[in-house]
This record gives C-alpha cells, structure tokens and sequence, in this order.
C-alpha cells in the first residue's frame, strides 16, 4: 500500500497506479499455479537481498538459486514497466523460468520514475552488476558466466549494462564497470524499448493513439523535458542509438533479440539486429507474428512457448549450464 501511496504522491497516472496494482495481484495468484510451484520447488528463493542504498532508498534484488553445489551460471534479470512501474515481485515467474532451468538468477529492484527519472534506474542497474559481480560467488554463482536479460524498459537498461561494461564510457556510474574488465557473455532482449528518447516516431500509421499515448508517458517520465531534445549526457537512456552510431565493432557479448511483429517497439529490436549485422557481431534475432508487446510473459501462447524454446536454446549454445559428472 506505502508502493502505490508514494506512486499518487508522485503524480503517477491513476491509470498507471492501477496497473501496477494489477501487476502486483497477478504475481501473487501465479505463485499458486502447478507450474510454478514446479519452478520454484527446482531452487532456493532468498528475497530482498540489499545491494545498494541512495539516501534513504534501500534497492534489493532477489536470488534464485538452483540445486546443486554450482558454480552456476549467473543471470541478472531487469524487469520492464515503461521505467515506472513493475518490480523484481511482478517479474518473479520470469526469472523463475530461468532458475529453474539451472541459471542462478538475480532479480533486480530498481528506482523509478517520475519521481526517480534517468539516469535513476540505470545508476541502480550498474550497480547491481558490481554487487553481483562481488558477491555472487557466495550463492553458488560464476562470476565469470554472467548474462543479462530483460524485457521492454528492462531490456533497455540491459543493453545499456552491456555498453558500460564493454565500452569506455564517460557517465560516472557506467565507468566502474568498464574499469572492473567483467563483460557479460550474453545479453537477451525481450522486445525492448530501446530508445528511449523522441516518442514522437510512435505517431505513425499503424501504431494505434494509446499505444503511441504510453510511449510518449514513458519518455516523458524518464526523461522530463529532455524526452525530445536529449543531449549528450542522456545518451544510455538511448542505447539503440549508440550502437548504431557505431562506426568500429567493439566486442559485445552475443545478443538475443525477441519481439512481435504487431508491437510497436518492435522497430527498436529490428534496428539493432541492422546494427549489429553492419557491425558483424554475433547475435540471433527472432520475431513473432501477431504477438504484441509483453508476449511472452503470456506462458499459455503457443507464441510465447516457442519464444521461450529459442531463449532457452540460444542460453544453451552460448551460457550452457555445465554437466556434473
């Protein structure tokens, strides 16, 4: 209840309140589903694990720790919600998903906006790299196998993790993670808003008023007044951008890619594979026809299962999770 208190006082949207609010209910009634207690019966569930603190906010992250001694392969899941909404409790079937499959996963809480804007999330999300980076290896996790993974704004400051950690940045909370020399071995994308920035490109036929109504939102929420005109400073709320403005390939980890065809954030997904093929670096883009934006999370659709096998497949050729003898 304090959540959505602290969401009015922030003048969130009571249509955006609500929302979250729904989010909130559904993770909870998931939870009583067979195939989740399958899931989660498959792995250790320790919650609200402190990895950071700015002034009086304290930012946690979950860990799902699969059986066995490890070293497990690490991912650290970003959940979306339009950098506003959602949580690491909303997402915690996703990351699920992955934990029982043998990844230990790490699933991140981080501030949001409006009350928190850019570069709020993206700040928390570095330094839960660093966290995880320093302290995995307690819960049975390899520090030298991580990835990242999200979805929609999740998948955004995924991608822009990657950057910081394989490019030298000037923001000061990207820079230690260059400096650390860790990179990630495989990011994966679920359709990722990965732009932030200009929202105006969503007036266009075929992207209906709401749907273009919620990007600019969440743009402006992130963003404030620099939604339209950013500038330099704001380029990792646009990091779709930086790698195609790329003229020499830096290493990056392989990259999964994933979106409807009927979503119309799919043109961010579609442009990095574009990216990435002028820059010839490894990556496997899959797309899904008439599926919209939060597909996947839809388990029942014959879609959303094959999108997963993909994932899945794609984790296995390139973070496998070892084979005890």
């Amino acid at each position: 209840m304090l959540r959505w208190l602290d969401m009015m006082a922030a003048r969130q949207p009571l249509r955006r309140v609500a929302l979250d609010v729904g989010m909130h209910a559904a993770a909870g009634m998931v939870d009583f589903l067979p195939q989740m207690k399958e899931r989660l019966a498959t792995c250790t569930l320790i919650e609200d694990v402190e990895y950071a603190r700015h002034g009086d906010v304290t930012l946690r992250l979950d860990i799902l720790q699969p059986q066995g001694l490890g070293p497990h392969p690490v991912l650290i899941y970003l959940h979306g919600g339009a950098f506003a909404i959602g949580s690491k409790r909303t997402h915690r079937a996703l990351a699920a998903a992955y934990a029982s499959r043998g990844y230990l996963v790490c699933n991140i809480d981080y501030r949001l906006a409006p009350q928190f804007p850019f570069p709020a999330a993206l700040e928390d999300a570095c330094a839960a790299w660093l966290w995880v980076a320093d302290h995995v290896g307690n819960y049975g996790g390899d520090r030298q196998e991580m990835g990242l993974a999200g979805e929609s704004a999740g998948a955004n400051l995924a991608l822009a993790i990657t950057l910081a950690c394989c490019t030298r940045r000037p923001e000061p909370f990207a820079a230690p993670l260059f400096e650390r020399g860790l990179r990630p071995v495989v990011t994966l994308l679920y359709y990722g808003f990965l732009q932030a920035s200009m929202p105006q490109r969503y007036r266009r036929s075929g992207v209906s008023v709401f749907a273009a109504s919620i990007a600019t939102d969440a743009a402006r929420s992130y963003l404030g007044k620099s939604a339209n005109h950013p500038a330099a400073e704001h380029a990792l709320a646009d990091p779709l951008c930086v790698i195609e403005a790329m003229a020499v390939a830096p290493t990056l980890p392989s990259v999964f890619i994933a979106a409807g065809l009927d979503d119309p954030v799919a043109a961010d997904s579609q442009r990095l594979e574009q990216a990435l093929q002028r820059l010839q670096l490894a990556h496997s883009a899959h797309y899904y026809p008439g599926e919209t934006h939060g597909f996947h999370v839809m388990f029942w659709r014959e879609q959303a299962v094959r999108c997963w096998r993909d994932s899945f497949e794609f984790l296995r050729r390139y973070l496998p999770i070892p084979v005890v003898v």
